[in-house]
């Protein structure tokens, strides 16, 4: 196992040597090249981010790395080699992997990468190597598209020569044959334009090739290639999808769906394998709106089956059972409540789903999976369910539903609790949809949803990094929902609630790591980041753009929370302590160092001790509040950015507030570090004349204060003062001097302190 790119290279040198020899014995050379392309491959693992860079020139060459020492170039001068041929196909997965997950580190290579692939599958004999440059083949295409790369790889005498592989069915295994039409599927989706012309031509083939298997009478069915064929398809739909005119074809691939999307209760001799299967459901998951005049007759038959998959406690069944299922629901919501208005008589498919979920939600022995499902479901129907009953019909479904969730959050233990937590958002946006639907919410319809959104909030650091997403788009939701009926609490307790719980954690400066699970004010950004980030693609479905009102309660919520926190202090000794500063100002450095970083604020503090300038011991009233000022300020330098333009109407307001709290507590660092925050958002030059005096008033007693200041307290304001601009500092060049002679001084120890003293 090598560690270091020296060990890459000599894994390198040794490919080359053997390479040297292979006209000798090519059989056995073959197998040294497959024993050290092993190795690389089984180290990738262990190569840390910071060597992948290198390590990628070290397979593929770049300007300061010799081509010729490179994997690809060692593996391009045996691609005909059938010996060759395990070395090959770990050579393709090695750059697959890679190319996954870095497509840009390959960038520069693209075009040589394609023409070792093309060289390998059509000179090389190996039926394995050729497969893996298929394989190889799809991720370059997903890595660059559009008229340029296609002109590079020729993508339409590509397309003719895959298609001439198609008919030689006695030279290509059907492992090939499958992975061919499977690239071809990609060629179509990521290459449209080249592929008009042929994407009919190879759909009807497609359908046709599926049919012939299924109506096979061998008695074991060719799996792989009907896997590579309904994958081919897939991508072709993608890329065109199907003419609605086109009834027979629309027929066709349905029946497809409908025979292969079967799931075997118990796998006998002639169904080995499921990935076909898994193939079809992702298609009917991707397009099963296309056949949607089908599923309305089909409705049961298709849920019970999708349920099936859902139940499955196989990970890539259930996985793919749930995506389809939810399109499923997704698309009949949508069908049903677009059927003509039938109040008197409810559709079909709309009373048959409303039972399932009814009698799901009743019965007390329903599995989590499914009481999630009748959940979801209630909200993907609340649009055809708002059309199809009367109004008080309707709110008796949101108020049963709304409270039988807040059942399972809010009134079951705290395991249970846990175990729901990943339902949570999807949970809270059926909730949302529903009461969207009602005409005129009740206040207790919102009081509920408060309650979901601020218990969301509350365990979002508990929520995995892929679901936090979900977990933004359902706060958001729930806010719009209530946009939509007018004003109301719910923004304002949401955003405070979030902002409290985001301070009420351990304090932790911005480098310090913290041990894997403890919950800090970091845990929260990503949830600030999702509310604050601008998104007009909602505009394009009926909802507001909260971004800028959101920002505006967060604003308003700072000054509510500073506000409310006690930040005196009181003697502990009235001892005179011996100090030489023989400084007048205080110096109680209440930050971050003070501020026990370790200890969780539900617990009881320890006293916070400082010394002040007189040599006084003096602690905290309120440890916990000084906590929370350090987080909250700490939030602040994330959020605050997020939105210049909404800062600009608050940004007076901002600064007059500051200097009141600095020059009431003169010896929180806090409120400097708040202060260099708001300072880098400015543009000076264009600032407003009364703004700018109150910064320059403002920064001018910070100048004064700084010299008497000691550690941390210190610091805080030495930081503001190197970042002052030059529009500033030149109007306050004589009070900088006594400061500038202390940074150079502290320069003299630390580098980068001089550097900035010497730009300021």
């Amino acid at each position: 196992t090598w560690h270091t790119m020296e060990g890459l290279a000599g894994h390198l040198a040794g490919l080359e040597e053997i390479l040297q020899n292979w006209n000798t014995n090519p059989g056995v050379t073959g197998l040294q090249l497959k024993s050290i392309s092993s190795e690389i491959s089984s180290s990738l693992e262990e190569i840390s981010p910071e060597d992948v860079p290198s390590t990628v020139k070290h397979l593929v060459g770049a300007p300061d790395i010799s081509d010729q020492r490179s994997l690809l170039h060692l593996a391009k001068s045996v691609a005909k080699e059938k010996e060759a041929a395990d070395f090959l196909r770990d050579v393709c997965e090695i750059f697959s992997c890679l190319m996954e997950l870095h497509p840009q580190l390959f960038s520069h290579k693209l075009t040589e990468l394609f023409s070792f692939c093309k060289t390998l599958f059509f000179v090389n004999p190996s039926a394995k190597a050729r497969v893996e440059s298929l394989n190889f083949l799809e991720i370059i295409f997903d890595c660059q598209t559009g008229t340029d790369m296609a002109a590079k790889y020729d993508v339409a005498m590509l397309a003719n020569q895959f298609r001439k592989q198609l008919a030689l069915t006695s030279k290509n295994s059907s492992t090939v044959l499958s992975q061919v039409r499977q690239v071809l599927g990609t060629m179509c989706k990521q290459f449209p334009v080249e592929m008009e012309i042929h994407h009919q031509d190879l759909l009807v083939s497609f359908v046709r090739e599926i049919q012939a298997a299924l109506k096979s009478a061998s008695e074991k069915l060719d799996l792989t290639l009907l896997t590579g064929t309904i994958r081919g398809m897939s991508g072709i739909m993608m890329a065109y999808g199907i003419d609605q005119d086109d009834a027979e074809m629309l027929e066709s691939v349905y029946e497809i769906l409908r025979r292969v999307c079967r799931k075997p209760e118990v796998e006998d001799g002639s169904v080995t394998r499921r990935g076909a299967m898994r193939s079809a459901l992702e298609v009917f998951a991707d397009h099963n709106a296309l056949f949607t005049k089908f599923l309305l007759t089909d409705f049961k038959y298709w849920f019970n089956l999708l349920k099936t998959w859902v139940r499955s406690n196989n990970k890539d069944d259930h996985k793919i059972g749930w995506k389809a299922l939810n399109s499923f629901l997704d698309n009949m919501g949508a069908a049903i409540e677009e059927l003509k208005d039938t109040k008197e008589v409810l559709p079909l498919s709309l009373k048959f789903f409303i039972g399932e979920f009814k009698d799901i939600l009743l019965n007390k022995g329903s599995s989590h999976k499914n009481i999630s499902l009748a959940i979801q479901g209630y909200g993907k129907f609340a649009g055809a369910l708002k059309k199809n009953l009367q109004e008080k019909d309707y709110l008796y479904v949101c108020q049963d539903v709304l409270h039988r969730t807040e059942q399972l959050y809010l009134h079951s233990s705290q395991k249970e609790r846990e175990s729901w937590l990943l339902q949570l958002p999807s949970h809270l946006q059926s909730c949302s949809l529903l009461v969207g639907q009602v005409t005129s919410p009740s206040s207790s319809l919102f009081s509920t949803l408060e309650r979901l959104v601020v218990l969301l909030v509350d365990q979002f650091p508990q929520i995995p990094a892929q679901y936090q997403g979900m977990a933004v788009s359902a706060v958001l939701l729930c806010l719009q929902t209530e946009k939509k009926h007018g004003e109301g609490s719910l923004m304002e307790q949401v955003v405070y609630q979030a902002l409290i719980r985001s301070c009420s954690h351990p304090a932790v400066g911005p480098l310090e790591e913290v041990e894997f699970g403890v919950v800090t004010y970091k845990s929260y950004l990503p949830l600030w980041s999702g509310l604050l980030k601008a998104h007009p693609e909602g505009v394009k479905f009926g909802r507001a753009d909260l971004s800028e009102e959101i920002y505006t309660e967060v604003v308003k919520n700072i000054f509510t929370i500073i506000e409310k926190l006690d930040l005196t202090t009181t003697s502990v000794d009235e001892a005179l302590v011996t100090n030489n500063t023989g400084e007048d100002a205080m110096d109680v450095d209440l930050t971050l160092s003070q501020t026990l970083a370790n200890e969780s604020l539900s617990e009881t503090p320890q006293d916070l001790t400082v010394t002040d300038s007189y040599g006084f011991q003096k602690k905290a009233k309120q440890a916990k509040d000084y906590t929370v000022l350090v987080n909250l300020v700490d939030v602040c330098s994330h959020v605050l950015p997020l939105n210049t333009a909404a800062y600009s109407v608050y940004s007076s307001k901002l600064w007059y507030s500051t200097s009141l709290w600095s020059a009431e507590f003169p010896e929180v660092s806090s409120f400097y570090k708040l202060a260099d925050t708001l300072l880098s958002m400015e543009n000076i030059e264009e600032a407003q004349e009364d703004k700018k005096q109150i910064i320059v008033r403002y920064l001018s007693e910070v100048v004064q204060k700084c010299p008497s200041f000691q550690d941390e307290l210190q610091l805080s304001c030495f930081t503001l003062v190197l970042n002052i601009p030059p529009a500033i500092a030149e109007q306050l060049i004589e009070e900088l001097g006594p400061v500038m002679e202390l940074l150079f001084h502290l320069g003299s120890s630390m580098l980068h302190i001089a550097e900035s003293a010497l730009i300021t």
